[in-house]
């Protein structure tokens, strides 16, 4: 629409309405022309004395009736073209009213402006007086539109001259001299109330006017230019009421449907330059000419004196958008020289200069802090009252900067017993590591795994129970009303790259909303820094974040989702630190954040040096490495003490640290094999499970000597026939050698390979005796631990046998499941010892292998001697009397592998039918044993048995025999039988006189022996 069309509508002809059609008459009925042809016919039978004649004498009354039906019909037609002919013409009117009613809205919307459209048209048009009217709203108004000619019968006709007479979503205006007053909720006549305002500043020079107005709730009026005060200037003045000024809350809640309403009066008012505010008529100054009440966003009462009501949709201005016109205005005035410019502000500010005195006070009512330079002067804010910040900024905008000045200044006034610092970093820990070491913080959290997430989740929902704790036990309702002699620091969680936190562990949005909400009673607030909070931080979250900043964002949308205006996307990039803050009461201020030097840092960690640390309501994660003698440290003194009722000199053995998030805490994990049973340890390799043993073995060492620990490992045979004593100890079958201590410990690490390679029936014996002693260890035999890679190379009744399981690192998260750990606690990349004890995470012991204990091991050697005969089932019968042959040069060799004639030999030889002083010995395969079944039952009865081999040379001789001690499988043993049918272990080859072999099965063996394959 142009200007020259809005112009012309005075020009415009007066519109009428089209006549309304007259109703047809009706037509006479035709009587001559009915009467002619009856006159006629008789004429003609009087003449012709026909009769028929007569007949013609109907067509009168005939035709006189067609005549008469046929003029209705006509004009009943007439009458439709004519009302057609109108309704299009009533159409085309009506058409044009609406032409005309948009020229005309168009145009008194461009005479006075909405007030969000006043910055499309650039530098305002500045008069030397404030403008007569003010927009207040959009409504029905009466139009300029007429139109003549009006029927007053016509229902239609009417209608549309009645709508052309109202001009609907047209500016309501309002004449300003008389004052106006809005009333209504706070929030909505404040708003309304703004564009009032903004409209005066927009139309009137600044140095003619002078705008004033209460401080609180009002501060952007002091942002714009109008501060004339030379005199004759025009002076508008703010005033706000309450409904009871020594209750600002009933303000809040006045309703206003229920109000006295707003009625006007004729008394003169004293101040007619007065824009008034009040959530109650009855609070308003008197006299006033215009009051608007509004209801609500969409709807308003504006009540003039000496006029009915007019309802309207309000105009409303949120408070940053005024701050962000008043801004405006201040800098245009500034260009043009009206007024003085703003400040302009340092490209950088130092902390140093800015930092508080230190309060002395108890008081917790306030956390204020001074974190930049404004046009104004220093920026405070104060979380307290927020009771959270959130804070926005691209990357290298100055976010993190900022975030370390704020903990600083805060931290430079206040002392650790009055706030506490939870530090959560997304970037590594390099943000905050300048002010890690003040004695107000109380944990760095930086990048989190998985477990460390839910360790997360049970920290801060434990801070929050110990703090309902704190106030219940005072009685009271929020921290700001416990006793000075209560400690209790308000909380700081102050979190860089909020949104990388969110995104990678959702489960934290949860916690943070319910920190958001019971924040502000419990004294735990929030610091939430992400580089673009629109769409992260939940609703809940940021309703409760009254203090709001932005750095330079990239998007309009999100300078808009944090202050509500886009200013902080034209922030200049070249500036960092430079930002917008909203500290809390609605108005944005443009502010340079200031940058915690070290000295600034070093003054706040040297005033409050002397004060306690605060309780850490966010404990580190458990040590990488805990040595045996390293566990009281990181429990503290007495925390491995025995418990209450437990005996001094109880075998409950330390195993490691468990974290207990939940609790704010960290316990010793112990065994107590009289209460628990057996102990299993689980694990890949590499994972600390042998580290593991050899600590609780050093534990056993320290209390009852070394001799009490007996571990399972080196060669197989003596595993066997320490397994065999130790059996036979917990069965009370044996007693200890005189001196020695008896077994108070076994160990057998590796269990699943131990047994590996192992004949059947001796790794059947093996695993039968293992299980006995498990069960035994709570019927007061000996403690045992094992140890094994994966869960599933223990059978069931391992499994059950020993309830108590140590979980250390495992391969995947579903081995970790299967052996009983909690899934979600697994880590791939866990430390050596880091594992699961009894569902919690726990940092297991670290301990070097003690000294080398000697063990005398059952192998005795193996002498033939003269004049006996020996039998030797070997499983290498050829090599081994080979040997035989080179080692005992006198003996008499004789193989039955050489067929008949030297089994019948080697009969008469058992007989005693040969040389008795020789040494005979018979060596054979169990095959040639098992074909000579004489030869083998004499044997037997007369022979002295040896056995090179396994279990089928063994049972090819002695078949009766039991269970033989194990060998090792190297073949430096053999067994021998004795006369009473005991099978005992011995070292080959036999030894002689000048002749001794190695005998690595006998004599003194380290523990430290490895198995050998």
């Amino acid at each position: 629409m142009t200007d020259a069309a809005a112009t012309s509508l005075e020009a415009m002809p007066t519109l009428h309405l089209p006549p309304v059609p007259p109703e047809p008459s009706r037509a006479p009925f035709p009587w001559i022309a009915s009467a002619a042809p009856v006159a006629g016919a008789v004429a003609i039978w009087a003449v012709t004395g026909s009769v028929v004649s007569l007949a013609f004498a109907a067509l009168g009354p005939l035709v006189a009736v067609a005549t008469v039906l046929d003029a209705r019909r006509s004009a009943r037609r007439t009458r439709r073209a004519q009302v057609s002919a109108r309704g299009a013409a009533l159409d085309g009117l009506r058409s044009e009213v609406a032409r005309r009613h948009e020229l005309e809205r168009v145009a008194a919307w461009r005479e006075t402006p909405a007030v969000r459209s006043l910055p499309d048209r650039g530098v305002p048009a500045w008069s030397r007086r404030p403008p007569e009217t003010v927009v207040v709203g959009s409504g029905r108004v009466a139009s300029r539109v007429s139109i003549d000619g009006a029927s007053t019968d016509d229902p239609e006709a009417l209608r549309l001259v009645a709508d052309a007479a109202v001009l609907a979503d047209a500016p309501v205006r309002v004449g300003l001299a008389g004052g106006i007053g809005f009333v209504g909720r706070p929030a909505l006549a404040r708003a309304a109330a703004r564009a009032a305002i903004l409209q005066v500043a927009e139309a009137t020079d600044p140095g003619r006017c002078r705008l004033v107005g209460p401080s609180t709730s009002w501060e952007w009026l002091a942002m714009l230019p109008h501060r004339a005060s030379a005199p004759g200037v025009a002076v508008i003045r703010v005033a706000e009421a309450d409904a009871d000024p020594g209750d600002d809350a009933a303000s809040d809640a006045v309703d206003v449907d229920r109000a006295p309403r707003a009625v006007p009066t004729e008394t003169p008012i004293r101040d007619p330059d007065v824009i008034a505010v009040a959530p109650l008529a009855a609070s308003l100054p008197p006299g006033l000419r215009t009051v608007v009440e509004v209801t609500s966003p969409r709807h308003a009462l504006v009540h003039v004196t000496g006029a009915a009501p007019r309802a309207m949709v309000p105009e409303l201005v949120s408070d940053a958008e005024a701050s962000g016109a008043a801004e405006r205005l201040a800098r245009i005035a500034a260009r043009a020289g009206i007024v003085p410019g703003p400040a302009v502000l340092p490209a950088s500010v130092g902390l140093v200069a800015l930092l508080a005195p230190a309060d002395a006070t108890t008081d917790r009512s306030s956390l204020a802090a001074t974190i930049g330079l404004a046009a104004e002067g220093p920026v405070t804010v104060d979380l307290v009252d927020g009771p959270h910040a959130l804070v926005a900024g691209t990357s290298g905008s100055g976010k993190s900067e900022l975030l370390v000045a704020w903990i600083t200044a805060m931290a430079a006034r206040y002392g650790p017993d009055r706030v506490s610092f939870l530090l959560v970093d997304f970037k590594g820990g390099a943000a905050f590591q300048p002010v890690h070491g003040l004695p107000h913080v109380a944990g760095l959290v930086t990048d989190l795994d998985e477990s460390e997430a839910a360790r997360a989740v049970e920290s801060i929902r434990a801070e929050l129970r110990h703090r309902e704790r704190v106030l219940a036990a005072a009685g009271v309702r929020s921290i700001a009303e416990l006793p000075a002699d209560v400690t209790l620091p308000r909380l700081v969680v102050v979190v860089d790259e909020f949104q990388a936190m969110i995104e990678r562990f959702g489960e934290l949005g949860a916690v943070v909303a319910d920190a958001a909400a019971r924040g502000r009673s419990l004294g735990v607030h929030l610091v939430l820094a992400a580089q673009r909070p629109n769409g992260v931080v939940r609703e809940q979250v940021s309703a409760n974040c009254g203090i709001r900043v932005s750095l330079r964002v990239l998007e309009r949308a999100d300078s808009v989702a944090v202050l509500g205006v886009d200013r902080a996307a034209h922030l200049d990039a070249a500036r960092p630190g430079r930002g917008l803050v909203d500290p809390g009461g609605g108005r944005v201020v443009e502010f340079q954040s200031a940058l915690a030097e070290p000295e600034a840092i070093a003054v706040a960690a040297a005033r409050h040096a002397h004060v306690p640390p605060p309780r850490r309501p966010w404990l580190d994660p458990l040590p990488r490495r805990i040595g045996l003698d390293e566990i009281e440290a990181v429990l503290g003194a007495g925390a491995i003490d025995p418990s209450p009722g437990e005996r001094a000199e109880s075998d409950r053995l330390l195993l490691g640290v468990v974290d207990e998030p939940e609790a704010q805490r960290r316990s010793a994990a112990s065994w107590n094999p009289e209460v628990d049973g057996a102990l299993v340890v689980l694990g890949a390799p590499g994972s600390g499970r042998t580290a593991l043993l050899d600590a609780l073995a050093t534990q056993v060492s320290r209390r009852h000597g070394a001799a009490a620990v007996q571990r399972l490992e080196g060669p197989r045979s003596a595993v066997w026939d320490a397994l065999a004593a130790v059996r036979e100890q917990a069965s009370g079958r044996s007693r200890p050698e005189a001196g020695a201590p008896p077994a108070r410990l076994v160990v057998v690490d590796d269990v699943d390979l131990r047994l590996t390679g192992w004949p059947e029936e001796h790794r059947l014996a093996a695993l039968d005796a293992l299980g006995e002693l498990m069960r035994a260890s709570r019927a007061g035999g000996p403690a045992i631990v094992l140890s094994a890679g994966r869960t599933g190379a223990l059978g069931q009744g391992f499994r059950d046998a020993a309830p108590a399981h140590a979980l250390l690192r495992h391969p995947n998260r579903a081995d970790l499941v299967h052996a009983g750990g909690d899934g979600r606690l697994h880590r791939s990349d866990a430390p050596p010892g880091a594992g699961q004890w009894r569902g919690r995470t726990a940092q297991f012991l670290h301990a070097d292998r003690p000294d080398a204990i000697a063990r005398r091991h059952d192998a005795v050697p193996l002498r033939l001697d003269a004049g006996r005969r020996v039998a030797l089932v070997s499983a290498r019968p050829g090599p081994d009397a080979d040997t035989l042959e080179r080692i005992l040069p006198g003996a008499r060799v004789i193989r039955l592998a050489d067929g008949p004639d030297a089994a019948r030999c080697a009969q008469a030889e058992v007989d005693g039918v040969g040389v008795g002083d020789a040494r005979v010995i018979i060596v054979g395969d169990a095959d040639a044993w098992a074909a000579g079944w004489s030869l083998a039952a004499a044997a037997r009865a007369r022979a002295e048995i040896v056995v090179h081999g396994g279990g089928s040379e063994l049972r090819a001789l002695a078949r009766d025999a039991g269970l033989p001690p194990l060998l090792d499988a190297d073949r430096d043993q053999c067994w021998r039988v004795r006369p009473d049918r005991t099978i005992e272990r011995a070292v080959w080859p036999p030894e002689y006189d000048g002749f001794r072999p190695s005998q690595p099965g006998s004599g003194t063996d380290s523990v430290r022996v490895v198995r050998r394959n």
